[in-house]
């Protein structure tokens, strides 16, 4: 099985890991390196434009702006270094890697708690979709989050497709999220911060399990540890195995809980255009939060018992709350069913 492992790594990485090759990644990796002052203000002044960016283009509910701060963003570095420190046994570089990470992750939040205090009043949480697509992760972004990472490692480590990696940068979100938190504290909006940097720590996680794993079968571990280096690599990696096993658990939560609004939002939609049928009215939007739903219809005309529409959906999808919106046709032309 191991000499199975040690070709298809030496497949992955083009040729045996030398010692020379260790050395490059390393260069490339970790803030321990000369010169460490250029390391460290690149990463600042790029975490600090990327948070300005990925913070306005997150309230502005901007796609392409956001995925300029993804390209910008420096954090896949430190969080590369973690995993192959982890493998090589390097317990000084996971701890150091660790804490540009956890402080790149402090100035973000605060960054964009300052930004959107300016704004307060002006940014909208609700129908942000930069905001709503961000705080409530499921256990298929912590799949996206270990596909993603395993191609940062693969393209981190091999000259000839390192061009991947701005790619890779915009598949899995680290500073966008981040960005949510600092927007949704400033905003008293508790709940959904909590969710957007649980989307972070699922991505972080993923990252560094799949680039451990990656550089591991690749033989960037070394053949002789040191005991010291071997219990730093053990404790690590049972830490982050157990961080990540134990992130399932919310991920699972909120995917069970997003598919049952879904389709309860689904039901709903569908009972309330049969219970319109014949009348002037159209359902403009149906959204579900929990076990209580809001429909907005608009039309003119008399509208059937609300009492049937709240019978049938019941009857269909059990005990619920139902708010129901009338407006005037006017305010809605163009507008389509959801």
């Amino acid at each position: 099985m191991e000499v199975h492992l040690a070709r298809f790594g030496d497949i992955l990485h083009g040729g045996k890991v030398t010692a020379d090759d260790v050395e490059v990644l390393q260069e490339k990796l970790l803030f321990d390196r000369l010169p460490k002052r250029d390391r460290y203000v690149r990463f600042s002044v790029l975490l600090i434009l990327s948070a300005i960016i990925a913070t306005y283009g997150v309230t502005s509910d901007s796609v392409a702006t956001v995925i300029g701060a993804m390209i910008v963003a420096p954090l896949m570095t430190p969080i590369m270094a973690v995993s192959l420190s982890v493998v090589s046994g390097d317990g000084r570089n996971i701890i150091r890697s660790l804490l540009i990470v956890a402080a790149g992750t402090a100035v973000v939040v605060g960054l964009a708690y300052v930004l959107t205090a300016v704004l307060r009043g002006t940014v909208q949480i609700a129908g942000n979709s930069q905001i709503t697509s961000r705080t409530s992760p499921r256990l298929i972004d912590l799949v996206i989050a270990l596909a993603s990472g395993a191609a940062g490692a693969f393209a981190t480590s091999r000259e000839d497709v390192s061009d991947a990696l701005p790619g890779v940068a915009i598949a899995v979100s680290l500073v966008p999220p981040l960005s949510v938190v600092g927007i949704c504290l400033s905003a008293g909006a508790f709940g959904q911060a909590w969710g957007a940097f649980l989307l972070f720590l699922t991505n972080f996680l993923a990252i560094v399990v799949a680039g451990l794993v990656l550089f591991a079968i690749m033989g960037y571990g070394g053949a002789s540890l040191s005991l010291d280096g071997r219990k730093a690599k053990r404790w690590a990696t049972a830490v982050i195995i157990i961080a990540t096993l134990v992130i399932m658990v919310p991920l699972g939560l909120t995917g069970y809980r997003v598919t049952t609004e879904q389709i309860l939002q689904q039901q709903t939609l569908e009972e309330a255009e049969r219970w319109l049928e014949g009348t002037g009215y159209k359902v403009v939007s149906v959204e579900a939060d929990g076990r209580q739903v809001q429909v907005i219809i608009a039309g003119e005309g008399d509208l059937p018992l609300f009492e049937d529409l709240l019978s049938n959906l019941r009857g269909r999808a059990g005990e619920m709350t139902v708010d129901l919106k009338v407006v005037p046709e006017r305010n809605f032309e163009g507008q389509t069913n959801s």
